[in-house]
Order: structure tokens, then sequence, then C-alpha cells
């Protein structure tokens, strides 16, 4: 086992009078037994293994020194350790290398020449582009950064570095409180639409937990690792967050009152942009059936999983929708990749413009109710507090009685006529307003009815019990036609 950055694994060996030409063809017939790659026959001789169980695409170089060979195995990448792959390329090499070399101890030029031209740069250069890291070289392959493995490793960090943030500061390791999840960036409606444009970002790098984290992360560099090396970097990371952003746009148009969280949409996103390439063979792969079936297995077992409670299926479904649309983009114009790229640019600009001011010109009635509502049962605490102190005559002092109409009475009368001026100034349906003008109404007569009450009793006079029953008949009217409106 060999550690380093990358790892690698080397050793020197004798040629022992045979010729550099008859170890280099040597080496490409070896190397064609092993399945590995040409990448070079210039001055060292450079192969570049198959990704199988047993290697992860290492780089083999054979470099000439004297009469000796020093040949090299290192990681593609920045493998922190081998587990022992590096040193199994050379036994392996070596191993078919004094098998053959019995065999074949000299070659003339005429048959060098014919063997290496096979080997033309047009081989090597197809050899090159047509691998393909289709699997994790270690479980710490999956945070390290390589040429074709560069942002999606960056974003599972950036997940990672966050949810430590959180743990640091309190949040729970395994089960986060809703309000931590907002108060770090989660996607809360209320919160969104009011100038919180930014949590349909930050919102794709937060996580209900440890597992919902290392799910995720896994998931991500997975199809991180297919997809990636078919853009370019930064094409790569806007489509991301593209999908990421249209996901919890999704969330926030049909949810109305969760906190939505984590990187699921975004991810299904990628992942259904990815069949849409390899169905299309945009993207090719020698496993391409199995791979498609099984990606899209991925994508039915997550989507059937968004309906249980406490998961967000909108941003799931959003996620997507927005990896097929964003595919057929690519698929259309994979002549033109910068258009496409372009094109999938202005279409998430557009659509996130529209449907984000789309909610806050109708989401913000649901919002404004839902405090209305909760101030609303105070109102109806408050009216039977006031209604409780009303007809206690008999039992009673006239002392009591006066005290349990003004103080009790008239005062949450009060309390109620305030509470509803309050709350007619929030953003309502014109129904709710129209609604707040009858319990105005409403509280208002009673309160006059209360003072008139109190009047008689102080007074001791039958003076105002005419005007009482008339109070009576309207309240009456006025509470029909509020009950009409329920």
């Amino acid at each position: 086992m060999a550690f380093g950055f990358p790892a690698s694994s080397s050793q020197v060996f004798a040629l022992n009078n045979v010729s550099k030409k008859t170890f280099t063809l040597l080496t490409i017939e070896i190397s064609k037994n092993l399945k590995w790659n040409c990448i070079s026959l210039e001055s060292d001789l450079v192969f570049e293994t198959k990704n199988d169980k047993d290697t992860w695409n290492e780089i083999v170089v054979f470099s000439f020194i004297d009469d000796t060979i020093l040949i090299k195995s290192s990681s593609n990448g920045n493998q922190i350790f081998d587990a022992g792959k590096n040193k199994k390329n050379i036994d392996s090499f070596l191993e078919n290398y004094y098998d053959s070399i019995g065999k074949n101890s000299s070659i003339d030029d005429l048959s060098y020449d014919k063997i290496t031209s096979s080997v033309t740069s047009e081989s090597i250069n197809k050899n090159i582009n047509d691998t393909t890291i289709t699997s994790f070289y270690t479980y710490l392959s999956l945070f390290v950064p390589t040429n074709n493995y560069f942002i999606t490793p960056l974003i599972i960090l950036v997940n990672i570095l966050l949810f430590f943030l959180m743990v640091f500061n309190g949040v729970s390791f395994f089960s986060p409180e809703t309000q931590d999840l907002i108060d770090w960036g989660g996607n809360y409606a209320p919160l969104t639409i009011e100038n919180g444009w930014w949590r349909l970002i930050s919102s794709c790098f937060l996580h209900f937990g440890f597992f919902h984290l290392i799910l995720n992360c896994y998931a991500l560099g997975y199809v991180g690792l297919l997809l990636e090396p078919y853009f370019k970097k930064i094409s790569y990371l806007c489509i991301y967050l593209f999908c990421g952003i249209l996901s919890s746009l999704t969330s926030l148009y049909w949810n109305d009152n969760i906190v939505s969280a984590g990187a699921s949409g975004a991810i299904l996103g990628m992942y259904s942009l990815l069949t849409v390439l390899m169905i299309s063979k945009q993207i090719k792969n020698k496993k391409s059936l199995s791979l498609i079936t099984a990606i899209i297995s991925f994508i039915i077992l997550n989507i059937s999983g968004s309906f249980k409670e406490g998961i967000d299926g909108a941003a799931h479904i959003g996620g997507l929708v927005t990896g097929l649309v964003f595919g057929f983009i690519l698929v259309l114009l994979h002549k033109k990749p910068k258009i496409a790229i372009g094109s999938i640019s202005i279409l998430t600009v557009v659509f996130s413009v529209v449907i984000f001011n789309y909610c806050r010109q109708t989401k913000v009635y649901i919002y404004q109710f839902f405090e209305y509502e909760k101030e609303m049962q105070d109102f109806v605490d408050m009216e039977k507090m006031a209604l409780s102190s009303y007809g206690n005559f008999f039992d009673n002092s006239k002392e009591q009685i006066l005290s349990d109409l003004k103080d009790r009475g008239i005062y949450y009368w009060d309390e109620n006529i305030a509470l509803i001026k309050k709350l007619d100034k929030l953003y309502l349906p014109k129904e709710i307003h129209i609604q707040n003008e009858n319990l105005l109404e409403y509280c208002e007569l009673y309160k006059e009815y209360y003072q008139l009450t109190y009047n008689k009793v102080n007074e001791n006079t039958a003076e105002y019990n005419q005007e009482l029953e008339d109070i009576e008949k309207e309240i009456q009217t006025i509470t029909k036609r509020i009950k009409d409106k329920n």
C-alpha cells in the first residue's frame, strides 16, 4: 500500500542485454494482455490501466535509464493511498515480462517498425478520449479534485463544511431543529419571498442531519464522476446551481409553509440530465444500457419516496424536470455547446424571475394569512372574556357588575377593536378585509351595548332600554352576516 499525493509505487530492474526495441515491443504486447491503454511511445513509454475492481486508471510510466528500466505506477488523481493497486500493476507487468523474455530475446528493425506503427498517434488519442473513470478509487476519492472530477468534490466539501459549521454552533448532528435550518438559510417561503431570494441557493447546501448529508454526497459524487467530464468546469457548476435554484423555486411555488433544505433536487436534476445525454449517446459508455437502467431505477426510487411526510417532493420533481429540459437543449444544440449553455442560462434567469415574482404577489396572501389566523385566536379568547363579563346581574353587587362591564367587558372589546384595526393593515385578500369591517362593527356595537348597560345600572334607570333593544337587533344582523361569510 502506497501513500502520497497521488499515491504511487515504483521499481527499477535491469534490461540484462534486452534491447530497447525488444523491451518496447514486449511492453506493448503485455499492455494489450493487461488491457492497458497506450498513451505515449516517445522517450518514455506511458500507459493507462483499465478501470476495474483492481485498478482505477493508474498511469504506468517506463523510463529508460542506461541499462535499467524505472517503472512507476501512479494513481490518476490525488488519492491519499492506493490500497496496493499500484504495486499490483508493477507485479502484473513483471510477471508477464519474465514469462515472455525468453521467447523474444531479440527483434529486427522491420518487425519493430511494423508493430509500433500500428500504435499511431490517432489510436493513442482515441484511447485517451475514450478513457472514462466510472467508479471511485477509494472512499476518500469522493472528496479529492482531479482533472475531470474537479467541481463535484468542491461542492461536496462545501456541503460538509457548512454542515459542521452548523454542528459546531449547536445544531443537532443527526436531527436539526426546523428553526436551525431557517436560521442557516433554509428555503422557508415567508422569508424567501421577503427579500430572501438567496435562500433558493443556500438551501441546496443544507441538510437534515448527517445521514441525509452522506447519502446526498455519495449520490452527487457518482453523477459528477460520469457527467462532469462532458462539460467545462464553469458550465458544469452553473448547470448544477441552475438545477438547485429551479428545484427550490418549484418548492416555493408548490408549498405554503414548509422548510426545504438539501441537495436532492439539484442531484436529481443532474441524474435526469445524465440519462438524456446517455440515451442520446452524447455521453458514451461501454455499459450504457445497464448504467442507464441503474440511473433510471435510482430516479424512480427517489421520486416514489418523495411524497412521504417530511420530504419535499415538489423540489425533487422540479429538479428532475429541470434536468430533462436541460438535457434536451444540450442534445438539440450539441454542435453548438456555447449556445446551448447560453440558452440554459437565459431560460433559468427568465423562469426564476417570473416564478419568484409570481410567488411574491400571490403567496404573500398566504403568509400574511398565517399571521392573521394566529392573531385571530387571540380575538376569540378576548371575545369570550368580554362576553363572560355580562349577565351576572342577580348574583353580584352593583359595584361588581359595573366593574365587570367596564374592566372586563368594555376593556376586551377595546382590545379586539385595536387588534382588528392592526390586522386589517396586513396584505390580505379583499374578502378578509370585508370580514374585518364586519368584525370591527360587531365589536363596536358590543362596546356601545356594554357602555349603555353600564349607564343603565349605574344610574338605575330604564331610559336606555329602547336603545339597547335596537343595538341587540343590529348585533344579531351583523352576527348573521359574519357567519354567512364564513
